[in-house]
């Protein structure tokens, strides 16, 4: 079972807002392109994902990370297979 595949998105940030995900999404890059185009800035995710991006310990809470940064990690990392938007 492959632990280092994409975290469920559990709330984004709208409106100056968290609210819940409005439905089971998970945060890849074409999905937080997605989400930047929206005008979605913040996403709070599992902690499994958190652990991943920054190299700290994930913790027992969903935490909140930027698409910005997320979309920087991931491409940095050479994670995203597809062209960038």
């Amino acid at each position: 079972m492959n632990r280092a595949g994409d975290a469920r998105i559990v709330e984004i940030y709208v409106n100056a807002h968290w609210q819940p995900a409005p439905s089971r999404r998970y945060l890849d890059p074409p999905t937080a392109r997605q989400l930047r185009a929206e005008g979605i800035t913040m996403v709070r995710v599992a902690p499994s994902l958190w652990s991943r991006i920054t190299g700290r310990a994930a913790g027992v809470a969903g935490r909140d990370i930027s698409v910005a940064r997320y979309l920087a990690t991931t491409t940095h990392r050479g994670g995203d297979a597809t062209s960038r938007a």
